[in-house]
């Protein structure tokens, strides 16, 4: 499951395989086997993707279809989140 998700994730941010092994660190052709499942990632490496995308790793897993990952934003950001969920919560109330 990750594997699906690894490639989703990279296609939804529109980056390719070059950008997330430089991110990570390794060649595009590492990066490449990660996603056709012919090499393992490590759990740092996939830690550092899962922040960076901002999931969980139980997401990432399949483990849930929730891909929010509060930890990974700032409070700011949390903060901006609330406010707009009240909004379109307050607007769907009054459908």
């Amino acid at each position: 499951m990750y594997l699906k998700r690894l490639i989703t994730l990279r296609k939804k941010h529109k980056l390719n395989q070059e950008d997330i092994a430089k991110f990570l660190g390794v060649a595009r052709t590492t990066y490449a086997m990660y996603e056709q499942g012919n090499r393992e990632m490590d759990y740092e490496l996939l830690i550092k993707l899962a922040d960076y995308y901002k999931v969980s790793l139980d997401y990432l897993f399949g483990r849930s279809d929730n891909p929010v990952h509060i930890e990974s934003y700032a409070y700011d950001e949390i903060e901006f989140i609330n406010r707009t969920l009240e909004v379109y919560r307050d607007l769907k109330s009054k459908k």
